[in-house]
């Protein structure tokens, strides 16, 4: 299972609403996520099983530009509060994604993907420093048939993609 995990891209400091959730992608922003769809489509060529995103505009539109780009615009794009900004790992949702065992994309927002992965991944010194806007961090989680999915620790770090680099 590859589990590719995605900081919206970079996104206004307003929207006309005045909420936070509702802020846009910026230009800027929309050109760095075709980018590392165009880059993680190269170099890996995921098929998804699974795209789940946050509630928020700014993470659900980065959702869509990705699966767009990665020929997935006919995997529905599912939602869910527990990606929001200053929430806990969600892991209920990510056993579901481990049970399934297909790669997925998970679109979030600072400090929830920050959390998660260091959560999923066996060693931390792998991770990034920090997960700007419109980055993605791929990680892998070797199939066990035979063994009931094992979620804190069991995954790789198998790429970091940047935009603008």
């Amino acid at each position: 299972m590859n589990l590719y995990v995605m900081r919206h891209g970079l996104a206004a400091d307003s929207s006309p609403s005045g909420r936070d959730r509702d802020r846009p992608l910026t230009s800027e922003g929309i050109l760095g996520v075709e980018e590392i769809g165009k880059t993680l489509r190269s170099q890996h060529g995921p098929t998804l099983g699974r795209i789940v995103t946050s509630t928020y505009l700014r993470a659900h539109h980065t959702a869509e530009l990705m699966a767009g780009v990665l020929g997935a615009a006919s995997i529905p794009i599912e939602t869910f509060p527990e990606l929001e900004p200053d929430e806990s790992p969600p892991l209920s949702l990510l056993h579901e994604l481990a049970e399934a065992d297909a790669d997925a994309l998970l679109v979030g927002h600072h400090p929830m993907v920050i959390a998660l992965l260091r959560t999923l991944v066996r060693d931390v010194a792998e991770l990034p420093l920090g997960l700007h806007p419109g980055m993605l961090v791929g990680i892998a989680r070797p199939s066990r048939p035979d063994a009931k999915p094992q979620l804190g620790g069991s995954f790789r770090v198998t790429t970091v993609l940047r935009p603008g680099r």
